[in-house]
Formats: C-alpha cells, sequence, structure tokens
C-alpha cells in the first residue's frame, strides 16, 4: 500500500487492521457491581487463561449491567443455542472497527483522486499504471454506492409479526393470584428423587418409589384433572392424559414433559447454595434439580388444565399429557412405549402438534436487542457412532513394517476427520439462517442492514459463526467427535487390531448415509499401496428429525401466546441435544420444543449444573403460557 498512501494514511490504515480486540482479559475488573454505569464495559470474572478461551471481556447491551461474558455462557444441551449469537455479534465487533475504517480510508482515497491523473501527495506511477489503479477503485467506489441504498432499503422495509405490547391485566392478575401455589407443588415435586440411572452407565439403580409419591402427588394436587379425565399408566411409570375434545374432526395436540431428572452431586467439588432435593423456596425463587429441567413444565401443563377444567372450558380438540418417566437417559423405557400408546391411540401423523422441553426465553444473550427472545427449536440434530478399524499381522516392534503400520494408519484417519469437518448449512430455510432473517427488525440498525441483506453477507456470516465458538459451528454442520480410541497390548509388540470411536451429531440437513459415505471417503482416499483398509461399522444412530414448519398453526398458536404472555418474540432454532420428541416423529409433522421461562444468560449454567431454581412468579407465567396454548387450538 506504500506506493500508493501517503505515510499519514498509510499508518492510520495499518494502525485500524492491527488495532487490538475488542475483548481484553482482567481478573480485576475496574467496574463492577450495581454502581456500574449501564452502558459501562464490564471484565468478565468468569474467564480465566486457564479456561482455554481467548481473552475477552463483555460489554452488556445498554440498560443491562452484565457481569458475565457472552463466552462464558455457553452450556450444555438446548442451552448453547442463545449464545451462538452472542459468538457471531462478539466475532464481528472485534474485526468490524478496523475493517470499517479500512473502508473509509479507500472512500476518501478513491473520492480525492476522482478528478484528477495524479495527486501532489502521492508518490508518482507511470500514467498507465495508475490509471488503472484508479479506475479499479473508482469502480468498486461505484459499485458500493449503488449498492448502498439497497441494503438500507432492505433494513428499513423488513418486517416482522412480533408488536410489542404489555400483557393484558387479566394474565398479570392470573399470575400473580396462582404464582405461590404453584411454586409450592414445584417444590414438593423437587422433593421427590425421581433421578434417572443407566443400568449400563451407573451402579446406582432408578428409585421407582419416588416416582410413584410423584404420581400421587399429581392426582392429589389436581383433583379435577383426576376425576374427569382419562389417565393411563404406560409401562408403569410413564403417563398419558387424555382430554376429550368436543369436535372429533380436528386432530388432538399433545403438551409432554418427563418426571425424571439428572443426578446431582452436592461435594467439595460440586457445591450447592442449597441443598438440591431441598426445594427450598427462598428469595421469590424455587430451588432444586428440576426447577428448570423439566418438573416446571410438568407442574404448569397441569396447572393449566386444572384451572381450564375450573372455569368450566371444554376444548374442540382433544388434549393429550404425555410425561415420560426417563428422557435423561433417551427414553427406551418411557417416551418410546407412550408412542406406541399413541399410535393405536390416534394413528400414524394423527397428532396436529406436539410440545416438548426445549430452548427457553434468554435475556442478554442477543447483543444489540433488547429484552428476552424465545427460541423454538423446529429440528433436531441426530447422532451417529461409528467404530473405525484396522487389523493387520502383529509381530516384534524390533521389526517393524517397511509401510505405515496400523497406529499410523488410524493416526492419519483421526487427522484427516479432525482437520476436514462436515460441510456447514447456511443457506435460505435452514436453522439459523431463519433465526437471523425473523429477527431481523428487533436488532440494532447496524446488525438489522446485516440479517436484512443475508442475500450479500451470508458467505460472510457463516465464516464468523464456524470461527467463533463451537457451539456456533455445531448449530450449522454435524459434528464430529473422537470420543475413544484402542490398540496395543505391550511395549515391544505390534498391535493387529487397532480401532477407534466417532461420534457424530448429523445436522438435519444431512442424513445418516450422507455422512457414513463421507467419513469412508475421507479416511481411505487416496487407497494405500500395500491395499490395507480402515473398516467402518455403525455402533448406534438416530437420524435427525424431520424439520417443522414456520408458518403452520402451532407455530402461530406459540408465537401468539409467547407474546400475550411473555411480551416476547420468538425464532426457529435447532437442537443440539435429544429429547423424548425422538420416539414421536410417526404422530405428527409438527414438532416444537421450547418451554416458557424467562432467563437471564447468566444463569443458563444451572442446567444439569448447580443451584439449579426457577422464580416463583415464573411458574405462575408458565400457567398461563399452556392456558393459553391450549384455547388457541381450540379456535379453528
Amino acid at each position: 500500500l506504500s506506493p500508493l498512501f501517503p505515510p499519514a494514511l498509510t499508518n492510520a490504515f495499518l494502525m485500524a487492521r492491527s488495532a487490538p480486540p475488542l475483548y481484553v482479559l482482567s481478573n480485576n475488573p475496574p467496574h463492577h457491581g450495581d454502581d456500574a454505569a449501564p452502558d459501562a464495559v464490564i471484565l468478565c470474572q468468569e474467564c480465566g487463561e486457564d479456561a482455554g478461551r481467548r481473552p475477552h471481556r463483555s460489554r452488556g447491551p445498554k440498560g443491562i449491567r452484565q457481569k458475565a461474558c457472552w463466552g462464558c455462557a455457553t452450556c450444555e444441551d438446548f442451552v448453547t443455542e442463545p449464545s451462538i449469537i452472542s459468538d457471531i455479534v462478539a466475532t464481528s465487533r472485534r474485526t468490524s472497527p478496523g475493517l470499517l475504517i479500512s473502508l473509509i480510508l479507500v472512500v476518501i482515497l478513491v473520492t480525492a483522486q476522482a478528478g484528477s491523473s495524479t495527486s501532489p501527495s502521492l508518490p508518482l506511477l507511470p500514467f498507465s499504471l495508475w490509471s488503472a489503479v484508479r479506475g479499479f477503485w473508482t469502480a468498486i467506489f461505484t459499485g458500493l454506492c449503488l449498492i448502498f441504498p439497497i441494503l438500507i432499503f432492505n433494513a428499513v422495509t423488513a418486517k416482522t409479526s412480533f408488536k410489542r405490547q404489555a400483557p393484558s391485566s387479566s394474565v398479570v392478575k392470573a399470575v400473580e393470584e396462582t404464582s405461590g401455589h404453584f411454586a409450592e407443588l414445584l417444590s414438593k415435586a423437587i422433593q421427590l428423587k425421581t433421578v434417572s440411572h443407566d443400568r449400563f452407565m451407573s451402579d446406582e439403580e432408578t428409585d421407582y418409589g419416588e416416582l410413584k409419591g410423584l404420581h400421587k402427588l399429581l392426582e392429589d394436587s389436581f383433583p379435577l384433572a383426576k376425576s374427569k379425565l382419562q389417565w393411563t399408566y404406560v409401562n408403569k411409570h410413564s403417563i398419558v392424559i387424555k382430554w376429550l375434545g368436543s369436535d372429533k374432526s380436528l386432530k388432538p395436540i399433545m403438551l409432554c414433559a418427563h418426571l425424571d431428572v439428572v443426578a446431582a452431586p452436592n461435594d467439595a467439588d460440586n457445591k450447592w447454595e442449597e441443598e438440591p432435593f431441598s426445594g427450598l423456596i427462598k428469595g421469590g425463587e424455587v430451588w432444586g434439580r428440576g426447577a428448570i429441567d423439566n418438573k416446571h413444565n410438568v407442574i404448569g401443563q397441569m396447572g393449566a388444565v386444572e384451572r381450564l377444567l375450573e372455569a368450566g372450558f371444554e376444548p374442540s380438540r382433544t388434549v393429550y399429557l404425555a410425561f415420560g418417566h426417563d428422557e435423561e437417559i433417551s427414553g427406551h423405557e418411557g417416551a418410546k412405549h407412550i408412542a406406541e400408546h399413541m399410535k393405536k391411540e390416534v394413528g400414524e401423523k394423527g397428532i396436529e402438534a406436539i410440545f416438548d422441553e426445549g430452548p427457553m426465553m434468554v435475556e442478554g444473550a442477543l447483543p444489540g436487542m433488547k429484552g428476552h427472545v424465545g427460541l423454538v427449536a423446529n429440528s433436531e440434530k441426530g447422532f451417529l457412532t461409528l467404530e473405525m478399524s484396522i487389523k493387520a499381522p502383529g509381530g516384534h516392534s524390533s521389526m517393524p513394517p517397511l509401510e505405515q503400520g496400523t497406529i499410523s494408519i488410524i493416526a492419519d484417519a483421526v487427522n484427516k476427520l479432525d482437520s476436514s469437518p462436515c460441510p456447514a448449512h447456511f443457506t435460505k430455510g435452514s436453522g439459523v439462517f431463519a433465526q437471523l432473517e425473523m429477527l431481523c427488525p428487533l436488532f440494532t440498525p447496524a446488525m438489522r442492514v446485516i440479517t436484512a441483506n443475508l442475500w450479500l453477507f451470508a458467505p460472510l456470516m457463516k465464516k464468523l459463526l464456524l470461527k467463533a465458538s463451537p457451539a456456533a459451528a455445531a448449530m450449522l454442520r454435524t459434528t464430529t467427535a473422537i470420543t475413544v480410541i484402542k490398540g496395543g497390548t505391550k511395549s515391544n509388540v505390534l498391535p493387529y487390531d487397532v480401532k477407534f470411536i466417532v461420534n457424530h451429531r448429523v445436522h438435519p440437513d444431512d442424513t445418516l448415509e450422507s455422512i457414513v459415505e463421507y467419513d469412508k471417503n475421507l479416511i481411505n482416499n487416496p487407497p494405500r499401496k500395500d491395499g490395507k483398509k480402515i473398516e467402518v461399522k455403525v455402533e448406534d444412530s438416530t437420524p435427525p428429525s424431520p424439520i417443522s414448519s414456520l408458518t403452520s398453526d402451532a407455530w402461530r398458536w406459540i408465537e401468539e401466546s409467547v407474546g400475550e404472555v411473555f411480551n416476547n418474540p420468538i425464532a426457529p432454532s435447532v437442537m443440539v441435544g435429544n429429547t423424548d420428541t425422538r420416539w414421536y416423529w410417526d404422530l405428527s409433522d409438527d414438532i416444537y420444543r421450547f418451554s416458557p421461562v424467562e432467563l437471564n444468560i447468566k444463569d443458563v449454567k444451572m442446567f444439569h449444573g448447580l443451584n439449579e431454581r426457577i422464580s416463583v412468579k415464573g411458574m405462575g407465567g408458565i400457567v398461563q403460557y399452556y392456558e393459553k396454548l391450549i384455547k388457541k387450538s381450540s379456535n379453528r
């Protein structure tokens, strides 16, 4: 650049491109606590260099004081989705200042040179060379001038069906009057230790007596539902409740939740602030394992049905409630049997829509957007476990083979799989693409310009996503993880059988067959001269779920119910974990995974983690949401 730019511009340009990143690590934040300014930069206290993350800090949206960075918010299962958009924006924030300054300098330069063939401030170049350079940048500048109005027009005219409006007085009153009661019921449910233990992975056994205790709690706490509705205990411990509708021509809906929870260690390494199964109500919150995964939905759905029965409501569409008892260990004894029961009840594709647990409404997950955003998973990743192995004659280590040995061949295969991940999907209609499009009008102006013009910025956004974080990349592609490797028995013996295990989480736009074929081609090409070939065997698999519609009546019911109760927008998402719905694909084309709970980004670490809890007020909101959903499903 130096032959074309004067020293001042060159130095400014280089300083802009080499400017330090926005995120700077510090363990002694100067701005912290309630006295911080609303838009103050608050250095991250959660991540350290030992956490293996890039140095960074947190910048809360204006009006939100935040003590944890966006990057720290990445957690397991369905709560990863909120932090993914944070990663995109954080990455773009790190790179955009330098790029913007550089672009401004180029525009200034081209504008200054547009009317003259030479410039006294620039070193003189051969006329033909300078004319070519000037013509090139003039064309670029002209193109930007032509496209800029289009970008702005698209951003300004982007529309959304969401309209912010305060919840009605009846909703507010119902939440205030019922929150305490349903919080008490959730507290009692938490005190029942319905922990699922995988018989293949744990020495402990599931206590079915605790499940029976939860059954009795539901029966006693919701007397109208027990006396007026049809209860069926499926495979002894799961429950299906049927509320018969008045119009048999309408397909039923099914609300789902699960009765079991994961274990809650409470020791020196995993110390809870309160006992994990105490169900303590403290500080306006209900504490304990299952508070947000997933007993809150059990109590919320039952509470909605009970209140509607008290009000004399009669649904035109039949409503099913399905509560599995072993979702945390894949639902083989619960949801699988519920699916068989429901096929006998309604037949294949006999349900209008299924609503199960999933992502929640998270605040602070999307920089540039105020308030909570409900992420509704309309698809779910599959999984594929492969064993890859190679065999060869053994022998003594003093006489290794002239060609590669088995371990070396396997090492090459592992390297190929790690360095050549499966192709990413970021096209119109895919999960994250649709999410950004739907939320576009609600972003700040800069983000709105980008998300309203993904026809232009999609390649850039795709690159940002793939480099932002593992969680972001996982939303775009089938992931590959080498989890087990075995080979060799003795230090002086050549191994004759070496194998390793690969676990894929299969993106909805891929198939199991395509991923197996991709792996085979990758690890065995080019063919080896000695003829050795790695064998691939499928150990376990579940295909990715079908993708449910974003224009169905059921999607509209969710959107309207969330808006009326919580005044929040919703957007589609991809479920990276698996829920009980994996067993229900034959029952309905429209399956949505969503939990109507408002959380701050810093609280998502509670899932399967420490100090799980939910606000008392939140329980009233859950009940109101399910009341709205049931009522709307009965409106033709």
